[in-house]
């Protein structure tokens, strides 16, 4: 990006394209631009928005070919807020936004003082990975302290850059107000490394730009502003670069990242959602013809993202039902859904990414031709069934075909995915009209968002099983590390030797295997080996976790 350090003259109109020739062609010129106090706005900047759910007033959609056919060149979509909420229009606003040639960005909106950093970063990142890829960097809206002063604030924010970053392999943007930043931030300088979005609503931007940034990255101008395809007001932005700065600013979490194994698992959902996406722009678009926007399409993958989100415990069942009312079914069939994903988290159950990924080939008629559930199955994650044909991650996997089938995602069919993860069979209860929607739908409005309900322990006469030996966290350390796993992921994992088997248990690892980690470190890892998992690719999964 060209050193811009500030503007300092009214904007005037949408920014033109300018040709390669045209903008670097006289280098006089813009040396004598940048060398004035008086730096009029380039006019190769972009334009772009930010939305969320506040955009879809009364479910209406936002067209999103209009926006793009306006001027607007990206889309900041807000992706969730604390550790519970997720923004239900998140990822169809995506899909559509990218569908419609609008680079897609997402931004979480923290809540410090309330929550742990941290916990917030995590829910971010599975939230952002369900989104497009490529996608601009993951942003923290910050605008508010949750009464911490200054140096609590910096060690919050602190900590949740260091878990974004650990989690997704990308640096972040930074949102923020000036005034939040001097005061709040204590001005401090410390994360001027970062890209700045600044929020500050005049003609020109500030003669000094707070927090030791030299120059802005995005500027947020307005808050009210009118823009094609959207029918409420609308956050205006500019980027202070070109087409092709702003394309190489976009990324995906890398590989081997714990948003990164999710995106990739999630991949055959996300591709699917763009196909979707295509289909419903132009409804939209046509609806809107007159001026008024049309229902929001909600796309089916919605539905299925939440739902295995509500599974792997990283979203609340509330995002589940409020999806499931996006797509049509009604509080009652949501609530049923609801159920059946907490029921699925709680069982402890778990199957891995790749064989999940598998499952929603299938759901979604996208498996290889001639091909069954069990083969993709097997080709994605190396051997889940050892040579005695035993299912290696707590599913009969000979019995997934059956379970899913092909064609569009249904309610039947998502239930029974539900019922494979180890939930009451509702498939049955709905078509036998015997579900007591009322029962359900206070159960999941009673439980906390994002919180596992607690399970009692049942009673029992047996006797209780032997805990194997607690390995040296220092002995498990040097396994890890000594097997390639880098020296901050072994630490962590080596902190605590129980956590860890949880962790694994949590990620499909079976218990056996597990529970070796917390005795036989170099034994776990052999075993991972066999069972076709790489110890190294799987290690910032497991801290994940942690």
């Amino acid at each position: 990006m060209l050193s811009l350090p500030w503007r300092r003259s009214a904007r005037t109109t949408v920014p033109a394209r300018l040709t390669a020739v045209t903008l670097f062609g006289s280098a006089a010129t813009v040396a004598a631009l940048v060398a004035t106090d008086v730096l009029p706005v380039p006019t190769w900047a972009l334009d772009g928005v930010d939305v969320a759910s506040h955009q879809h007033p009364g479910g209406s959609a936002i067209d999103w070919q209009s926006v793009a056919a306006s001027g607007q060149s990206f889309a900041f979509i807000k992706a969730s807020e604390g550790t519970g909420y997720v923004n239900p229009y998140f990822t169809s606003d995506s899909a559509k936004a990218s569908a419609a040639g609008v680079t897609p960005g997402s931004y979480h909106y923290a809540k410090p003082g309330s929550t742990d950093p941290r916990s917030e970063a995590q829910h971010y990142a599975a939230t952002l990975a369900t989104g497009v890829q490529p996608s601009l960097p993951p942003t923290l809206d910050l605008e508010e302290s949750g009464g911490l002063g200054p140096e609590e604030l910096q060690n919050w924010v602190r900590d949740w850059i260091d878990e974004i970053k650990n989690l997704t392999g990308r640096d972040p943007i930074i949102y923020t107000y000036q005034n939040f930043w001097l005061n709040d931030m204590g001005n401090t300088t410390e994360f001027a490394e970062y890209p700045l979005w600044l929020a500050y609503y005049n003609p020109t931007l500030p003669n000094e730009i707070p927090g030791g940034w030299d120059e802005v990255t995005f500027w947020q101008y307005s808050s009210e502003g009118q823009v094609d395809g959207i029918y409420t007001n609308v956050d205006l932005n500019t980027y202070y670069g070109t087409d092709e700065q702003l394309q190489a600013l976009t990324g995906a979490p890398s590989d081997g990242s714990a948003a990164g194994n999710i995106v990739d698992a999630l991949k055959p959902i996300t591709d699917a959602a763009l196909g979707q996406a295509e289909n419903a722009n132009d409804t939209e678009h046509q609806q809107a013809a007159g001026g008024e926007p049309g229902l929001d399409q909600p796309l089916s993958t919605d539905l299925l993202v939440s739902l295995l989100g509500l599974v792997g415990g990283a979203v609340g069942p509330d995002a589940v039902l409020a999806a499931a009312q996006e797509s049509g079914l009604g509080e009652a069939l949501g609530s049923v859904l609801a159920s059946s994903g907490m029921e699925a988290r709680d069982a402890g159950q778990t199957m891995p990414i790749a064989a999940i990924a598998a499952l929603v080939l299938g759901a979604l008629g996208l498996g290889a031709d001639g091909g069954d559930i069990a083969n993709q199955v097997g080709d994605l994650v190396g051997s889940l069934v050892d040579e005695q044909g035993a299912p290696a991650g707590g599913v009969d996997i000979s019995q997934l075909a059956g379970l899913i089938g092909g064609g569009d995602v249904s309610l039947d069919s998502i239930l029974r995915l539900m019922t494979a993860f180890g939930a009451t069979d509702y498939a049955a209860q709905v078509a036998n009209g015997t579900v007591d929607t009322d029962t359900l739908l206070a159960q999941v409005k009673s439980q906390d968002a994002g919180t596992p309900a607690e399970n009692p322990t049942p009673e029992t006469d047996e006797a209780p099983a032997h805990e194997p030996a607690v390995a040296d966290p220092e002995a498990l350390r040097s396994s890890l590390e000594a097997a390639g796993v880098d020296a901050d992921t072994a630490a962590k994992l080596a902190a605590d030797p129980a956590a860890t088997v949880a962790a694994a248990e949590k990620l499909g690892v079976d218990h056996e295997t597990a529970s070796r980690f917390a005795s036989d470190p170099e034994g776990a890892l052999r075993a991972l080996e066999e069972a076709g998992i790489d110890p190294v690719g799987a290690a910032p999964m497991l801290a994940a976790q942690l």
